[in-house]
């Protein structure tokens, strides 16, 4: 039986109510759901190229971002934490995305030295983690080891490297034969409760942790009466309808194995309230009764969906039953939740019933330019997104085209729509929830989908953590990346000190604002949205960046690290399971034949490519000089200057360049001179304007810059100064090494730190190759299981999108799969197949 609702949290709840459910009470519960819909929670589906994967493999996939109650952009976060976990929960890998607008490219390296098993997808937004990681993203994602046949080697190498002559399947230890076993049998009576002498429609749900059963049973009273018989519909579900007597039980009773097996229903209460509500499609009908001696009399029934509230209603009738017809017309699709409140303004009854509006729907039509093609021929599909009226639809969308004799389609298995719509809202084990929506208007589909309403006991929202009042969020929003740290004195005893702070990019050069550090030394820069990794330096002074004073330096600065910690796993409800039977296990063997094809051919291509004869090519090859010069030319906007004795090539020309700083090496230059911090050109009375990479830079940020991090130097005057602004005194021009500057190795001044600092991941680009005008491609192998990946689709104006890409040499039936959401917020999912002869 379900629980609405722990005891110790009612009396909280009349504290923070009242006793009785007057106009406050009602303003305090609408009040409530506005608070939770504008402070929404977010939700996160990944889409993956396949389903299960062979070592060393690529795991493409792309994440979508959206409001977990609309479903559309979400506003809150814009950065999306992806990770790789094995069996034991740990981290294998994490990706950090940014999300521009609802979706985003990602893909993981499955390592060829890891075990075979199965591993988890997980995903989630940092603001998420205010709530139980049970609301995350997570998949299973299992991992084959494919050992190859490389006997057919001759080499040096195969000799070396010789393996096996068979292949070695490992499969995950979850593919085992199911042993006959007690099922679980449970009853959810609608509502929550069996209330005596009155009719409950009951639910049940028989599974043996594994798969479907079929059962037909018996209810009997405690004296062994036989009172009706049930059976399942599909699933493991069903439904009965039941009158209990007060104070008397009830079990089912059925054989197994030759024996009587027993399941105890909950003992109905004496007293009490049932609330029934049956989908007609177009409108929902509320049916409430009681058996309370006051009737109905101030009991309060809301209507909401994911928080936003649908409908009220408060009885002053001492009636013992009413009904209330709901239309669903303007409704969108997905969970509704109805609470009955009593009259001391407790939560007494409960019911889900999920809505599928057709005002709602959504197509996605694939186009192909055929049904059958040759290999090594261009595919072109033209998609076109239309709402129920026809009308155009933009949306972010991403396709995957897979071998559908290495991975056989089953069209019950969860996506986007069925995580949304449903998995997200329930938090229940639901399977093949793709069946609920493969056929629109299907009525049995609906009544099974109901089904699966009454039996979700945990779910997303409930009213006990709604209603209780809640500090502030401990996870805000991400919105980029910050850097962030401590500025300390460095002497004993160590202690915080508030310090001007200078933060600067290398690659290209961009200086931020000084700030000043707080009286516990912490400065926090940003937000930032880049990608990979960039050279950043930090300095800090005690005083200011003006200041002479020598101990102005004495700063240690200590920049804050991400916080790796570990977050406890949460259940996983996508696709549970989905690889867990014999019949599934047997369709694995067509994976591992295409795979380990793939590897074969593979590796014999690589040892053909070994024997190829050397060609030796004779032409013209620039000297290392010209090439440096061109290249030190093309960094600069003026070319080179006039006289060659202008330009110091620390690369070439300077001994052991690290050994000095910047301010080094422009003392050491012939017609530079420095006095203190300050640079001037010799034939010149004012000081040079000092540029590094382009920004205007003074003498003390170049001694804190080490002499190896500069490629060369220019000194400028004249004509050659007259691409800089204000340079009536001379140029000098220092250009950095790409990538060196900020060298961890490099030993620092006190008062300055350097390191690289790691941004956004940039998914790697999907092998596409060009069997048009691809020449190297002609003699390589093209074999793929993914044929092709897009994992960023936007439609245009016209609800229409065009992708291209060729077969390969592996003729087989191919599947394309679309998965995305619409700027309205529904999410798609579309199928289409083709074969290549």
């Amino acid at each position: 039986m379900k629980k609405l609702i722990p005891l110790s949290l009612l009396a909280a709840l009349l504290v923070s109510f009242g006793l009785f459910p007057t106009a406050d009470f009602i303003k305090k519960i609408e009040q409530h759901l506005t608070t939770y819909t504008d402070n929404y929670p977010e939700k996160i589906f990944i889409h993956t190229d396949k389903p299960y994967y062979a070592t060393d493999e690529n795991l493409w996939f792309t994440a979508y971002l959206v409001n977990g109650i609309s479903h559309q952009k979400s506003e809150k976060s814009r950065i999306v934490n992806v990770e790789l976990l094995n069996n034991r929960d740990s981290i294998l890998i994490r990706k950090k995305l940014y999300v521009s607008h609802t979706s985003v490219a990602g893909d993981f390296k499955i390592d060829k030295n890891w075990k075979p098993g199965t591993y988890t997808l997980r995903a989630y937004t940092r603001y998420m983690r205010n709530q139980s990681s049970d609301f995350f993203f997570q998949k299973e994602i299992p991992v084959y080891e494919l050992e190859v046949n490389d006997s057919l080697s001759s080499s040096k190498k195969s000799k070396k490297n010789k393996k096996k002559a068979n292949t070695t399947t490992t499969v995950s230890p979850n593919l085992k034969k199911v042993v006959e076993t007690k099922p679980r049998l449970r009853f959810y009576p609608e509502g929550g409760y069996l209330v005596a002498n009155s009719q409950n429609k009951v639910a049940f749900e028989i599974s043996d942790g594994e798969n479907e059963i079929d059962l037909e049973a018996t209810i009997k009273d405690q004296d062994g009466n036989e009172i009706l018989t049930f059976k399942t519909l599909k699933m493991g579900l069903g439904s009965f309808l039941f009158i209990p007597e007060a104070n008397k039980t009830y079990y089912a009773s059925f054989t197994l194995n030759g024996k009587e097996e027993r399941y105890p229903l909950p003992k109905a209460i004496e007293k009490g309230y049932v609330l029934n509500v049956t989908n007609y499609g177009n409108y929902l009908l509320a049916n409430i009764n009681t058996t309370v001696e006051q009737g109905l009399k101030g009991t309060f029934l809301v209507a909401h969906e994911k928080g936003r509230l649908l409908y009220k209603h408060y009885e002053e009738t001492s009636d013992l039953n009413y009904l209330k017809k709901i239309p669903t017309t303007s409704l969108t699709d997905g969970v509704v939740n109805f609470t009955l409140f009593d009259a001391k303004g407790r939560p007494v009854a409960e019911r889900l019933v999920y809505v599928d509006n057709p005002m709602n729907d959504v197509q996605v039509d694939i186009q192909k330019s055929g049904n059958k093609f040759r290999n090594r021929k261009k595919v072109t599909l033209e998609i076109d997104v239309k709402d129920h009226q026809g009308n155009a639809t933009a949306a972010n969308i991403s396709l995957a085209v897979r071998d559908l004799k290495a991975f056989p389609y089953n069209s019950r298995t969860g996506n986007i729509q069925s995580w949304l719509l449903l998995n997200s809202d329930l938090k229940g084990a639901i399977k093949n929830p793709g069946y609920f929506f493969e056929k629109q208007n299907d009525v049995k589909r609906r009544y099974l989908l109901d089904l699966v309403m009454m039996t979700q006991g945990w779910r997303r929202f409930t009213w006990q953590e709604l209603l209780k009042e809640k500090d502030s969020v401990t996870y805000t929003p991400e919105k980029g990346l910050y850097i962030s740290g401590v500025t300390k004195h460095l002497k004993k005893p160590y202690t915080e000190h508030s310090s001007a702070t200078r933060l600067t990019f290398f690659d290209p050069i961009v200086q931020e604002p000084i700030q000043q550090s707080d009286s516990l030394g912490k400065f926090k820069f940003g937000p930032y949205i880049f990608f990979d990794s960039i050279p950043i330096l930090i300095e800090s002074r005690l005083y200011d960046f003006k200041s002479t004073k020598r101990k102005n330096r004495n700063v240690v600065i200590l920049v804050d690290k991400e916080k790796t910690k570990d977050i406890k796993s949460g259940k996983i409800y996508f696709n549970k399971n989905s690889l867990s039977d014999e019949s599934k296990q047997r369709k694995l063997e067509n994976f591992v034949k295409v795979t380990q094809y793939i590897k074969e051919e593979k590796f014999k291509y690589d040892q053909e490519i070994e024997r190829l004869n050397e060609i030796t090519l004779i032409a013209r090859r620039k000297t290392q000089a010209e090439k440096r010069r061109e290249e030190m030319n093309s960094l600069t906007d003026y070319g080179e200057p006039m006289s060659s004795a202008d330009r110091l090539d620390v690369l070439t020309d300077v001994i052991e360049p690290g050994t000095y700083t910047a301010l080094d090496l422009l003392r050491q230059m012939n017609g530079v001179t420095v006095f203190s911090d300050t640079v001037y050109l010799k034939r010149n009375n004012g000081p040079a304007k000092v540029m590094l990479d382009g920004l205007e830079v003074d003498g003390s940020f170049l001694s804190a810059i080490n002499g190896d991090e500069i490629s060369f130097i220019d000194l400028l005057e004249g004509a050659d100064a007259a691409t800089f602004m204000n340079a009536g005194n001379g140029v000098i021009a220092l250009y950095s090494n790409t990538g060196n500057v900020g060298n961890r190795s490099v030993k620092r001044k006190p008062g300055i730190i350097d390191f690289y600092a790691k941004g956004f991941y940039r998914a790697k680009e999907f092998y596409k190759p060009n069997h048009i005008n691809g020449f190297e491609e002609m003699n390589k192998p093209d074999l793929r299981t993914t044929l092709h990946w897009e994992p960023i689709v936007r439609t245009d104006g016209t609800g229409k999108a065009q992708i291209s890409f060729f077969t390969s040499d592996i003729k087989s039936d191919y599947l394309i799969e679309i998965q995305g959401i619409s700027d309205t917020g529904t999410p798609l999912h579309a199928t289409e197949t083709f074969v290549v002869e």
